[in-house]
């Protein structure tokens, strides 16, 4: 797992108002909350004091407060009150947890978690911009587990080639030639095209089936659905445009958080440009959670269950090329000393409790806690 990268803690309305939400990420635990301006917040779940879980809590004030001793921390970590020093106390230094930074887009809560500073942050995806929201688009929005590594999951949401064979719905397992597609470089990740064959077994039904039968296009056999697909390392997102014909499109855009070394969770939203009401969005949900349902059937199941640290430890072919570039991607940012040591963190420990760093951590010592053992090469 990496640090120093965007994740999608949440959704935006997930977030109550008044209380704090606890997350995981990273094998960590984290609390967000509102503060009193309204924006969102994130910090350690762990209390200074004696180890509170913070997401545990309330918020007073605008503050989160610890349901062990009620000490208060701000959203920049530092402790503003201690009720048992009295209102006129003198706060430790050392009073703060780790804090981290916090951006709302596409209604999704994306933290920071790591320690770089503003200008060496990798940016958000703005690759869903013209999309999300506007005119002629609508969205629905999930979430889905899986119980298996964060990069076996990313890399199967841009392989071009299981799809004729996991998912019957819109795959083609009598054409499954994956033409070869030129990857065009992006600074933080890569997007290429693909073209295949719909076949005549999967014809579709429900909203998308009655939008192509309304739109004239051509029947499933004859039909060439066309996809954009592209991958940032923030979020450890992927896109999928699909213009399944001149007139209907769909996007499917997911980012996938480490909740564990052998854990995934995907936050996934789908736009659609057909059958915008209401009332088809339930379909096109039992739909999403149909697909990921398949992928993880396959998912969980492979062998080894971590992706080898090896380029050549497993064998890619030409319809491999996004998943590798991706790979590789995730390799150079574990080279410069991003990964966390999975295996240290799992010995017996009996020193301070360890976090993942905030940027705050640069240049200020007088932490209690220890930052995460990261993996050196």
């Amino acid at each position: 797992m990496l640090i120093n990268l965007w994740y999608v803690a949440c959704f935006e309305d997930e977030v109550p108002e008044g209380q704090p939400l606890g997350v995981r990420m990273l094998g960590q635990d984290f609390a967000l909350w509102r503060t009193a301006e309204g924006e969102i917040a994130c910090v350690s779940n762990i209390c200074v004091h004696r180890g509170g879980a913070l997401g545990r809590g309330g918020v007073r004030n605008g503050r989160i407060a610890c349901p062990y001793h009620g000490w208060e921390f701000g959203a920049d970590g530092r402790c503003l009150k201690i009720p048992s020093l009295g209102p006129d106390a003198k706060i430790p230094l050392r009073a703060r947890v780790a804090a981290y930074p916090v951006q709302r887009k596409y209604g999704m809560v994306w933290v920071f978690l790591g320690d770089l500073p503003e200008a060496e942050r990798p940016p958000l995806p703005d690759c869903f911009d013209g999309m999300f929201g506007a005119p002629g688009w609508r969205s629905i929005h999930g979430r889905f587990d899986y119980k298996a590594n964060w990069q076996r999951v990313t890399e199967n949401g841009m392989d071009t080639a299981h799809v004729h064979f996991v998912h019957p719905a819109f795959g083609n397992p009598d054409a499954p030639v994956v033409e070869d597609a030129p990857i065009r470089e992006l600074p933080w990740g890569a997007i290429s095209g693909h073209v295949f064959t719909s076949s005549e077994k999967s014809e579709k039904s429900g909203a998308l089936g009655a939008a192509l039968r309304e739109s004239g296009a051509a029947p499933q056999g004859r039909r060439k659905p066309q996809s954009e697909i592209q991958f940032h390392m923030s979020g450890l997102t992927v896109m999928i445009l699909q213009k399944i014909s001149p007139q209907i499109s769909q996007v499917i855009f997911s980012c996938k958080t480490p909740i564990s070394p052998t854990e995934t969770t995907t936050f996934w939203i789908q736009a659609r440009n057909y059958k915008l009401e209401p009332e088809h969005d339930e379909e096109r949900r039992r739909g999403m959670n149909a697909v990921f349902q398949q992928d993880a059937a396959i998912v969980e199941y492979l062998t080894p269950e971590f992706v080898p640290s090896g380029m050549a430890d497993e064998l890619s072919v030409v319809s491999d090329r996004l998943p590798v570039r991706f790979r590789t991607m995730a390799k150079d940012l574990a080279q410069r000393g991003w990964e966390i040591d999975a295996h240290a963190l799992a010995q017996p420990h009996d020193g301070p409790a360890r976090v993942v760093p905030g940027p705050a951590r640069r240049g200020e010592g007088g932490w209690v806690f220890d930052p995460l053992p990261l993996r050196t090469r």
